[in-house]
């Protein structure tokens, strides 16, 4: 249980890395597009070297080809397109805010998932679950700087409406990764949610305009040698390894435990947007973080039945 448990906070601290990368990105001049597709194609990229490299061992060992049915391809498809929506609405967001608060807005994401649970899996929303819905929101507040020595920091409404679209898309991509395809290898049901990420990256922003033009401006192999550290950072630590580890540990830990696990995501983009970026961080947000991750632990400890309904 441990090694499933560590690699969900592995997976989760991979997650809260990105945010740097994309803002360093954007001070190079590339833009939300250049971003979010070569994040999806180089990961793709890495993904399917690593599905190939699975059936030959596969083929040698003489095992048999694990295979989805349509239904469950189909379901990680939709899921790889939450996930692709997940890059396009937060780095929207990031594009907007500063790191450190985008990812604030994104850990709305654990109060959306108990909404998601109840609407879809009927799960019923106790008063416990209320309360730390009401926490969280709090925390937020403070997190996001609107108090005290970071009140001037700029909070665009578009901004924040992207990292809370960003934040409805994790839930989603949260609880898809603990109900579907979990009889499949980690490496097989990422392929196929990597798939649905392309699909809708290529769906927002089609390559073959931008192709054409750096073919015509002779700029194509200037353009790929720029792109290339942002490609394979953002591919593996947002495409490849977050998606096979919760692929991999998410069914094993549960949907309510990994949700306390990924918070390690919102300490870790904090802290690298300080150590890095050079964001400051006064202590209303460090004190809303520290009621955000409070929040969510404290909602999903197991107790008795009693307990649960207060």
């Amino acid at each position: 249980m441990i090694r499933f448990v560590l690699l969900v906070l592995l997976g989760g601290c991979s997650f809260g890395i990105l945010s740097t990368f994309v803002k360093l990105a954007y001070a190079k001049g590339f833009s939300l597009a250049d971003v979010t597709s070569a994040q999806a194609y180089f990961g793709a990229g890495l993904l399917w070297l690593l599905l190939m490299i699975f059936y030959l061992g596969r083929k040698i060992n003489n095992k048999v080809h694990v295979r989805a049915d349509l239904s469950t391809r189909l379901k990680l498809i939709l899921t790889g397109m939450a996930s692709g929506s997940i890059s396009l609405s937060y780095y929207k967001c990031v594009e907007q805010t500063p790191a450190s608060i985008a990812i604030i807005l994104l850990m709305q994401y654990t109060w959306i998932s108990i909404l998601l649970e109840r609407l879809i899996f009927k799960v019923p929303v106790t008063p416990r679950k209320w309360l730390f819905v009401l926490i969280v929101l709090i925390g937020t507040v403070l997190g996001s700087g609107i108090i005290g020595d970071r009140a001037e920091a700029h909070l665009s409404l578009s901004g924040i409406c992207y990292g809370l679209l960003a934040g409805f898309f994790y839930a989603v991509f949260v609880l898809a990764n603990g109900y579907v395809g979990n009889r499949l290898p980690a490496v097989v049901k990422s392929s196929w949610v990597v798939l649905g990420v392309s699909v809708m990256i290529m769906a927002v922003f089609p390559p073959f305009g931008q192709i054409q033009k750096l073919i015509s401006t002779q700029a194509m192999e200037t353009y790929f040698t720029d792109i290339l550290p942002y490609g394979l950072l953002l591919g593996f630590f947002g495409m490849v390894l977050p998606p096979l580890l919760f692929a991999y540990a998410i069914p094993r830990v549960g949907v309510a435990l990994s949700s306390i696990l990924g918070a390690v995501e919102l300490p870790t983009a904090v802290l690298c947007a300080y150590l890095v970026l050079g964001e400051s961080s006064s202590f209303w947000q460090i004190m809303g973080i520290l009621l955000i991750l409070a929040a969510i632990v404290v909602v999903n400890i197991p107790g008795t039945k009693k307990a649960a309904m207060i």
